[in-house]
């Protein structure tokens, strides 16, 4: 299983904007095969900031979603917009364990 941690931070004018694209990616993106999660949370400690978590089955679904083309089409869009902070960090990991 492959883990997944994102975050950006758009400028406060086009938040609106950034959430409605935030919201679709994630919508079509659970749709995608190897797609265990997909979850956007608004980073409630920085203003336009965003956190994206994500579990793939394998790092090349993760990979298939990276070169969709409509996934480079918003990396441009975001930068269009002012974000210059996008990171994503993936981890191998192994057998999930549940706490709770």
């Amino acid at each position: 299983m492959i883990l997944s941690h994102g975050t950006l931070t758009f400028p406060a004018a086009p938040l609106d904007t950034a959430r409605s694209m935030m919201r679709d990616l994630a919508a079509q993106t659970r749709t995608e095969p190897g797609c265990l999660l997909y979850q956007v949370s608004e980073n409630l400690e920085t203003p336009g900031g965003f956190i994206i978590s994500e579990q793939w089955e394998s790092m090349d679904a993760m990979q298939v979603h990276l070169n969709q083309p409509e996934v480079g089409e918003l990396v441009e869009k975001v930068k269009g917009m002012g974000v210059n902070d996008l990171s994503i960090t993936a981890w191998s990991a192994g057998e999930a364990t549940k706490i709770m």
